[in-house]
């Protein structure tokens, strides 16, 4: 194996990321924890006239629905009480193929919002795995390893911040490896484009739990 020696960085590992924590040795002061979970989103044909782009959920139902330009639609889920989250060990070892059970009943779901949605007989869609912090936010901030740091448990909602997360990762290193505290001040981040102020510390590892989070992928 290559050693690789760097001043910084980042570990931003997806599901992986806790068991990279470990191999770090950081984590004994963190507030807020994360772990992989397993995930399927599933694919039919949309109901005619119904726009793609806008994401819509139904935390009632358990689903969230976003129109495809292809006239698909994807149905997921929102962790209703009534499905088992499918917390998994390793993330190397994951069922990857979607199961009918799980897709009968979100399109099902789906189905009672949408009565002119029809429910296949077989399934199709994707399996994936959310890396999901204890609040559903995502950690992005420093470690008691100088110079580790982390942008983890994304909890499936943070796919479309990827350049905003980059750019406030950025920000947040250059600031704390000039010798700013982070934890006892903060990091403000102004976004590039709306030029609205993000207080970073939102994002701590040492953050009091996120009680105006839905729990969910939303």
């Amino acid at each position: 194996s290559e050693k690789i020696t760097a001043d910084v960085v980042v570990n931003a590992c997806g599901p992986w990321s806790s068991e990279i924590n470990k191999m770090a040795g950081v984590g004994s002061e963190f507030t807020i924890s994360v772990r992989p979970m397993r995930q399927e989103v599933h694919q039919v044909n949309a109901p005619l006239n119904l726009l793609p782009g806008p994401i819509m959920r139904d935390l009632d139902l358990g689903i969230y629905m976003r129109g495809t330009p292809n006239g698909g639609l994807l149905v997921g889920g929102t962790e209703p009480e009534c499905d088992e989250f499918q917390w998994v060990d390793d993330p190397d070892d994951v069922n990857m193929v979607r199961t009918q059970e799980l897709f009968d009943a979100q399109v099902t779901r789906a189905a009672r919002r949408l009565p002119d949605l029809k429910v296949p007989s077989s399934a199709s869609g994707v399996v994936g795995v959310y890396d999901v912090s204890s609040d559903w936010t995502p950690i992005y901030d420093k470690s008691e390893l100088p110079g580790y740091y982390m942008a983890i448990g994304s909890s499936g909602n943070q796919f479309k911040n990827a350049p905003t997360a980059g750019r406030l990762m950025a920000e947040l290193i250059t600031a704390v490896e000039a010798g700013h505290d982070h934890d006892a001040d903060p990091v403000v981040y102004r976004t590039e484009h709306t030029k609205q102020e993000i207080n970073l510390g939102t994002f701590s590892r040492k953050r009091a739990l996120n009680e105006n989070s839905s729990g969910t992928v939303m």
